[in-house]
């Protein structure tokens, strides 16, 4: 029989590459986790950051209106907004444009699943404010729209609360009725939809409440938001 040895230094060299490629197995494993699961989860998508098809109001925003899903036209937020670009804007003129204002995550299409139900609040400028939700659901790896609406100019069925409960998309829209001033108004107007053959449709009977807050944004004496 013949004794072979092994070469220390070749041992050493195998040692050095064997551990190197754990090393690297384990760096390409954490490194993709994150990514891993921002693809199977509508929790971490960043809405944030994010496109949304949108154009501008053709008027003034008196009523909710569901809008057109094949809309062309898309925006895209840059921590949390986007700027309404004009020729007449001055550099120091109050901020008009998008801003994400909530994500909340809920069930409102009887899915088992929660929808993310995302408010953006289009500012003007000056006091007219409205908002813009989008509701989506995740597939494929990716959210997808299921609807979006305008809701009208603040006391006139301007947005109080929308939000997921029992498999359906509830919204409580302020009360024109009760208006105090354009800014407020003391009572609002809850629907509950239920999502039916691609879209949302009115479940039941409306109903009336007071709301905790006149406005959905804080005004001052001057009846101005803040």
């Amino acid at each position: 029989m013949i004794a072979t040895t092994t070469n220390p230094r070749s041992l050493g060299v195998r040692l050095l590459v064997m551990r190197n490629a754990v090393f690297l197995a384990i760096l390409l494993r954490l490194s993709f986790a994150p990514f891993a699961v921002a693809q199977t989860d509508i929790r971490h998508v960043d809405f944030k950051n994010f496109s949304y098809p949108w154009s501008p109001h053709p008027g003034w925003p008196h009523q909710l209106e569901w809008l057109n899903l094949s809309e062309q036209n898309h925006i895209q937020l840059v921590n949390g907004r986007w700027r309404l670009e004009s020729e007449d804007a001055l550099p120091d003129s109050p901020f008009s444009g998008l801003t994400l204002e909530s994500v909340q995550f809920d069930d409102a299409s009887g899915s088992g699943r929660p929808n993310a139900i995302v408010v953006l609040r289009l500012d003007t400028g000056g006091t007219q404010y409205s908002h813009y939700v989008y509701i989506y659901t995740f597939t494929g790896g990716s959210p997808k729209l299921l609807s979006y609406f305008h809701s009208g100019d603040r006391s006139c069925l301007g947005l109080y609360r929308v939000y997921g409960g029992s498999g359906k998309l509830i919204i409580e829209l302020y009360d024109p009725e009760k208006k105090e001033g354009d800014c407020c108004s003391s009572g609002f107007i809850r629907t509950r939809y239920r999502w039916h053959d691609g879209r949302f449709e009115p479940s039941g009977i409306p109903e009336y409440g007071t709301p905790k807050t006149p406005s959905r944004l804080a005004v001052t004496a001057f009846g101005t938001h803040q």
